[in-house]
């Protein structure tokens, strides 16, 4: 194959992400949740394709976005390869290259159903309601929950558990008493997608809730479309970005004077990160904590988990509502569950302003981080 612009692309990245140093040992494949499921998506394939001068293929077929970026692959490795940098990379290209970012749309046509807004995605309804269930916000998320659980909707469901402090940790739920012990936002990245695939493989669930980052919920569609005979139901939440918590303990910490080990609450709302401790709030800004800020976020172009089937947040409500957009027929069936509900107008331009800015954001973002290679 003759040299080309793509080739040279990928040789940079190669130097850069340390991908030379890959022992195609397997250890990265065998972490993936993606992977373990679908045998054509591998972190591992994807240097080894480029190694060989087939980053364009890489680039042509769904596997760059498919990516979470989660870094499960990187941290097995016993070489320091960063794989998730390599993808990123590739990304860039294609997205200078003008080609179109047709994975998204694909995955949408694939599992939802709905009227399109370009900046929040396909969708059925969108309200702002509030439970009887406290919760963060208006409660939405635990009560889908506990009502899908009840109906027989779904018999387990992968939530996300407060523990050693308010570090958080991904979990399988089983009844109800299991999915309140979720309530609240913890807003850091875990690994919900390699529950699900636990879930799956070793404990033989077949009809699964999971409750994801928008990040999150795009590797769950790529594991949804592996294993058809499995009936899941994914709650994606709106996110701008989230922490690493080691060095979001130590930012709080230093800006607050409080322990996030033994805050009873955190939550973010108009700009501000408010931490409730001992009945007391304190607060800062949000952009003081770029720096606990998990590098992946930077590039992220998703806001309100366009590929769920029921999307949350608190974005577009009243305080102490939630914003609630279904996506899919099934997403509208288990929303209807919900009867006790307070209901009242979501601000649509709201949502849209903050969609539209983090997709813009996360592209330029791209195109930014990788001039230098890009050429």
């Amino acid at each position: 194959m003759p040299a080309s612009k793509e080739s040279a692309l990928a040789k940079k990245l190669i130097v850069e992400t340390r991908a030379y140093y890959c022992l195609e040992c397997g250890k990265c494949t065998a972490r993936c949740p993606i992977s373990r499921v679908d045998s054509t998506f591998s972190p591992g394939l994807n240097v080894a394709r480029a190694l060989r001068g087939f980053d364009w293929e890489i680039k042509r077929d769904g596997g760059i976005w498919a990516c979470m970026v989660c870094e499960i692959c990187s941290s097995a490795c016993p070489s320091n390869v960063d794989y998730p940098r390599f993808i990123l990379g590739l990304r860039a290209e294609a997205l200078r290259s003008g080609r179109e970012k047709t994975h998204l749309s694909e995955l949408e046509q694939l599992f939802l159903e709905g009227e399109t807004d370009k900046d929040s995605g396909i969708y059925r309804q969108i309200k702002a309601v509030k439970t009887a269930i406290k919760g963060q916000d208006g409660g939405v998320v635990t009560s889908l929950l506990v009502e899908g659980m009840k109906i027989g909707f779904f018999d387990s469901a992968i939530v996300v558990y407060r523990q050693n402090g308010f570090q958080a940790e991904a979990v399988i739920a089983e009844n109800a008493s299991d999915i309140a012990m979720a309530k609240g936002s913890k807003y850091q990245l875990v690994s919900v997608a390699e529950k699900l695939v636990e879930a799956v493989k070793e404990k033989g669930k077949k009809r699964i809730a999971v409750v994801g980052l928008p990040c999150q919920v795009l590797g769950i569609r790529e594991i949804q479309k592996a294993m058809p005979e499995v009936e899941i139901f994914v709650i994606g939440l709106f996110c701008l970005e989230n922490f690493v918590y080691r060095l979001l303990r130590q930012r709080v910490g230093e800006l607050l004077k409080v322990d996030m080990d033994t805050a009873e609450k955190v939550n973010m709302s108009k700009g501000n990160f408010i931490v409730t401790n001992e009945g007391k709030q304190v607060s800062c800004k949000v952009s003081e904590l770029q720096e606990a800020v998990r590098t992946g976020c930077s590039f992220c172009t998703d806001f309100t988990s366009r590929l769920a089937d029921i999307s949350v947040g608190s974005v577009g409500s009243p305080d102490g509502y939630s914003t609630v957009i279904t996506r899919s027929r099934k997403g509208e069936e288990l929303f209807r569950l919900l009867t006790d509900l307070k209901e009242t107008s979501a601000d649509r331009d709201e949502i849209d302003r903050l969609a539209s800015w983090k997709e813009r954001k996360g592209f330029e973002k791209l195109k930014q981080e990788f001039s230098s290679l890009l050429g």
